[in-house]
């Protein structure tokens, strides 16, 4: 998705991987630190448990991870160590297309590893592009990981999806094409505590049908038979029927293995959103329309869902209402709980009129203790977030920024750990000639003060963040620097006692 703005966002073919342990898953003149001790590139302050001395509580001050430009769209995970893992891209023979995938892992106390070459391609085809999104990671508190992207073959003349398994004993392990010919560019992913992990995508079976496809990794280095969620005919009035397409999946996977995937359907008429739940002994059931939408004036898109560990989920998307001749947009929410059912859905935030009919994307997260957090581009520009409770009641709205920068192509992140506690990042533009990474933290029912990482002005990006068990925090992402290009930041969150 690399030339389109946050305001249109809403209506194009997303990426997203979330799940496992540790996730829930302009122009500017910038200096970078030398190397040398805690804090500079190469050793920054060392994240929670396994340093060679104890970091301070809090933020460690940026700095740059291995200096070396050019490198963007990062990703990262934290294992219950603190040890980071984190994925990239790169300019190859072909120029700035970001054409070849690198990926590095801090060790707490120690440092970088030396960058590994993690795609298979000899660098002269586009990883990156209209429409493609880029390389995404999922790890757990063990350390393993895998990454997934999606590559140009030209060969073939299709895109395919790609993944490449990694765990800290072994390293890299061998890169794999899982899916041969995706049509839709977009995929959600997710990863267990043993190292299992799924992916999910929209898969043409048809011209003008397509359905849910998945494959599912095993720590043995072997993937599954590619298969398709088979989905119940629906009947009455809230049934898409017809040419039908199933778009946007979006999965949250539980340390236990247990998962849950939203994702949305359309007949261009009527649309609908569907969720279902596996484990590792059925595989996928409870494969129901969960919400249905049977009027004209109503537009329902953008569902995500998340699972607490008592296999409670909260499903959140964008609606839009047309009444008395002005369009109303919200963020709405149903709770799934375990034992007893779908409760009433409810709104997030009261309506509000919105010019053009925008219906924003929701990122959401949930905590293993069932506490939510949800965040949204109101109008495409102003970031709004609320908290749940392990409940389902939604707190006050809380915005985060009046200016999201609008040349962005990424989502913000936003992650909550075991306790509760809420993190989100994103790139802003409020101060005029500068482009900023900001993270704000909600802690003790109440968000902190931001967090700006650098100095202004700058060109800051393209912010990934993680959290492991403990609350420690990964947060990495680009900075363009003037006559060098773009290089990766990170800085490490470490909780306080």
């Amino acid at each position: 998705m690399k030339p389109l703005a946050m305001v249109v966002l809403a209506a194009c073919l997303t990426l997203t991987a979330c799940g496992g342990d540790d996730v829930s898953d302009g122009s500017g003149t910038s200096s970078s630190s030398g190397n040398g001790g805690p804090g500079s590139s190469g050793n920054p302050s060392s994240p929670g448990n396994g340093g060679t001395a104890q970091a301070q509580a809090g933020w460690s001050t940026a700095a740059a991870m291995d200096g070396k430009a050019a490198e963007f769209e990062p990703s990262t995970t934290i294992d219950a160590k603190g040890n980071s893992l984190v994925t990239w891209m790169s300019n190859g023979p072909s120029g700035t297309t970001g054409n070849e995938m690198w990926g590095s892992r801090y060790v707490a106390g120690s440092g970088w590893s030396t960058p590994t070459r993690l795609d298979t391609s000899d660098g002269s085809d586009a990883m990156t592009g209209t429409g493609t999104g880029a390389p995404q990671l999922v790890g757990n508190a063990s350390g393993q990981a895998v990454a997934f992207w999606t590559q140009w073959m030209p060969a073939a003349s299709k895109y395919a999806l790609w993944a490449r398994p990694y765990s800290p004993s072994a390293g890299w392990g061998t890169a794999t094409e899982i899916a041969p010919n995706i049509t839709s560019l977009t995929y959600t992913a997710g990863i267990d505590a043993q190292g299992n992990a799924l992916v999910a995508w929209p898969q043409s079976i048809s011209l003008l049908d397509s359905r849910i496809a998945w494959t599912r990794y095993t720590p043995d280095g072997t993937w599954s038979t590619t298969a398709l969620i088979q989905m119940p005919a629906q009947t009455g009035p809230g049934a898409v029927t017809g040419d039908t397409t199933n778009v946007r999946p979006m999965i949250s996977v539980l340390p236990s293995g247990s998962a849950v995937l939203a994702w949305g359907q359309t007949n261009s008429t009527q649309s609908a959103i569907w969720t279902a739940t596996f484990d590792q002994t059925d595989g996928w059931t409870n494969i129901n329309q969960a919400v249905s939408n049977t009027s004209l004036f109503t537009s329902i898109d953008t569902p995500t869902a998340g699972m607490d560990a008592k296999g409670n989920i909260t499903l959140v998307w964008g609606q839009l209402d047309a009444t008395g001749g002005k369009l109303y947009t919200t963020t709405m929410s149903q709770r799934y709980v375990a034992g007893t059912g779908w409760q009433a859905a409810q709104a997030v935030a009261p309506e509000i009129t919105e010019a053009g009919g925008f219906i924003a994307t929701p990122i959401l997260s949930v905590g293993a203790n069932g506490v939510a957090a949800v965040m949204w581009a109101q109008g495409g520009v102003a970031l709004q977030a609320s908290v749940s409770d392990a409940n389902g009641n939604w707190g006050p709205l809380h915005q985060l920024t009046a200016s999201i920068d609008p040349t962005t192509v990424q989502y913000p992140p936003i992650v909550v750990d075991p306790a509760g506690n809420v993190t989100a990042a994103w790139q802003d533009a409020g101060t005029p000639g500068s482009s900023d990474v900001i993270a704000a933290s909600y802690r003790n029912g109440a968000w902190t003060t931001s967090t700006l990482f650098g100095q202004d002005p700058q060109d800051a990006s393209w912010p990934a963040l993680a959290v492991n068990a403990s609350g420690a925090m990964s947060l990495v992402w680009q900075l363009y620097i003037n006559s060098v290009g773009p290089e990766l930041q990170a800085s490490f969150y470490t909780p306080g006692t």
